[in-house]
């Protein structure tokens, strides 16, 4: 009888492991997380790192409010982080993995169609209040509500909540739902819902709110400056995920107009860190004595900056038009002459990753791409790589596709067989430095009759368009993981073509680019998120719905020489709060 009850007793508990119907303190997208207790590693942090009064940091742009979910106004850096929280910390240096954060604890199935929280017996707001089950119930609930495009889609799939007791929640998930669902739910933001309950989140504000982060406002000059103070009564402060961060009691960012003003500002001592991404002033600028320079691999994705070409509007919306502009963009001349060939030239988001696509196309990526007859889907099938090398060639090609498109060069202008119009096309945007490489194309498109227009504006102005899809063209950059989701379906996604607010900045609509987010989002395991990844890789370079810039395979950091960092860097780079001074 006593055999019986352990056989038994064994079986139930396997069972609950083979579902995941246990709590746990972690939890991956695919297979186990690295570690088991917590986000603070021996030389990617300073354990030990002493306190000191004040980190000065710069940032380009401007803002005028504190509320970054909606999709309302400019919000500053450190708002999520620093004074917002969400249920669980995001791991840096793993592909996508959580640890606890408000919610000490969190259940799933196998299936991922439901997800259960447990809230920190400890855990508490600004105001010392307690963080309870229903302040995540109204969290989500407002978000979904008010929040952006993209909150209220990841929310959407949550079909029931369920308030178990004051400090467990659980979310069940819609038939539409994916596998990635329950880490979506892990990195919700947590509001107060006694702040909110009666004040319109949906508009812009510059009033400290009631929060549960590591810092505090401390004080705003709209648009200038937003200085952080360390939050005294802070709940997890002695926890291990804590360590080695937060290492200052006031955090300051200033606001500067462009990378230029705020280079200046740095090399003159005004604030204590730059993260360069331009290798030119690199290697030129950085002449200060008092200035310590380090340089680090990167080891994720290169993400993608590109000119990002609006299909929603003639003459973008044809594919022959795009990629012929896409052609006659000269990147061998514009990386020797801008970067001095520094940099790499990107061909598509996840370039210095596996997940990037391959010269031949799978068995995976063919199954699913033949289902579709359409000219993209054909041909991201074939070798993307672009043989055309010389300038005649390109000249020659890009003509003999715009002719497909209904346009024939007359008296050195591409004019519309049809309409009789000028093939003309402006470039948005908000960075100053990029106007010498647009210039370079410019000159380029002039040589096939193309019309070419750059207007710079302020990041005000630029945000607003950029929010409304009102542009020709923009440059923008896309940061990826190595574990891309459901922010696919807001990038690239049809839903999101047309919704303002949304980061689907071409326009892109494709039933092949639709399937194959479903399936990425919804991958067991790694090995088809790579080649589902790649695939995705390959649809969107063969569309030219961008075209892609360049991109630096270096973490370039330069600091004061009273300030540390660590010795390594986590997976997806550096952090600011990381850093410390040495008494």
């Amino acid at each position: 009888m006593t055999y019986i009850i352990y056989i038994l007793s064994l079986i139930l508990l396997l069972t609950k492991i083979l579902s995941g119907q246990d709590f746990q303190k972690s939890i991956a997208m695919h297979g186990e997380t690295n570690r088991p207790d917590s986000i603070a590693r021996e030389n990617k942090v300073f354990l030990n790192a002493p306190i000191n009064k004040l980190l000065k940091l710069g940032h380009i742009g401007t803002f005028n409010s504190i509320n970054p979910y909606i999709i309302k106004g400019i919000s500053p850096p450190g708002i999520k982080g620093l004074i917002i929280e969400s249920l669980m910390n995001w791991s840096p240096d793993e592909p996508f993995s959580l640890y606890p954060g408000i919610a000490s604890e969190i259940k799933t199935n196998k299936a991922r169609t439901w997800v259960e929280f447990k809230i920190h017996n400890d855990a508490k707001f600004s105001d010392n209040s307690k963080i309870t089950a229903e302040d995540i119930e109204f969290s989500l609930n407002i978000l979904r509500t008010h929040g952006r495009p993209h909150t209220r889609s990841y929310y959407s799939y949550v079909e029931k909540i369920e308030i178990i007791s004051s400090n467990t929640i659980k979310f069940y998930f819609n038939k539409n739902s994916n596998y990635e669902m329950p880490l979506i739910m892990g990195l919700m933001p947590v509001l107060s819902k006694s702040y909110w309950k009666d004040k319109k989140f949906d508009k812009t504000t510059l009033t400290p709110f009631i929060s549960s982060g590591p810092y505090l406002i401390e004080k705003i000059i709209p648009g200038r400056s937003i200085t952080y103070k360390k939050n005294p009564h802070w709940w997890n402060k002695d926890s291990l995920d804590s360590l080695g961060r937060y290492n200052f009691e006031l955090i300051k960012y200033d606001f500067y107009r462009d990378s230029n003003i705020s280079l200046e500002a740095f090399l003159s001592g005004e604030y204590d860190i730059l993260i360069e991404e331009n290798a030119i002033r690199w290697k030129e600028s950085y002449t200060n004595k008092n200035i310590i320079k380090k340089i680090f691999h990167k080891k994720s994705p290169s993400g993608i900056e590109a000119i990002m070409l609006n299909s929603r509007k003639f003459p973008l919306n044809d594919n022959n038009t795009r990629e012929a502009l896409s052609i006659i963009f000269p990147h061998d001349f514009i990386n020797k002459i801008i970067n001095h060939n520094l940099l790499k030239k990107t061909n598509g988001p996840w370039d210095n990753s596996e997940l990037a696509a391959t010269k031949s196309a799978s068995l995976l990526t063919k199954s699913v791409l033949g289902n579709y007859q359409d000219n993209i889907s054909k041909k991201a099938l074939n070798d993307l790589n672009n043989n055309i090398i010389s300038e005649r060639q390109k000249i020659k090609t890009s003509l003999k596709l715009l002719s497909k498109s209904g346009w024939e060069l007359k008296n050195g202008k591409m004019i519309n067989k049809k309409t009789n119009e000028t093939l003309r096309i402006e470039v948005l945007t908000n960075q100053a430095k990029m106007e010498k490489v647009l210039l370079i194309w410019k000159d380029k498109l002039k040589k096939i009759g193309v019309d070419l227009k750059i207007r710079v504006v302020d990041s005000s102005q630029f945000q607003s368009r950029l929010q409304n899809f009102d542009y020709d063209a923009i440059i923008f950059k896309y940061y990826m993981s190595l574990s891309p989701g459901n922010e696919q379906s807001i990038y690239w996604g049809s839903w999101a073509a047309e919704q303002n607010g949304s980061r689907n900045y071409s326009g892109i609509k494709h039933a092949a680019i639709d399937e194959i987010i479903d399936k990425i989002t919804n991958a067991k395991n790694r090995s088809n998120l790579i080649e589902y990844t790649q695939t995705l890789d390959r649809l969107l370079r063969a569309g030219n719905w961008m075209i892609p810039l360049f991109h630096d395979p270096l973490h370039r950091i330069a600091y004061q020489n009273y300030i540390s960092i660590p010795s390594e860097i986590p997976l997806y780079g550096f952090n600011p709060w990381t850093a410390w001074k040495d008494n």
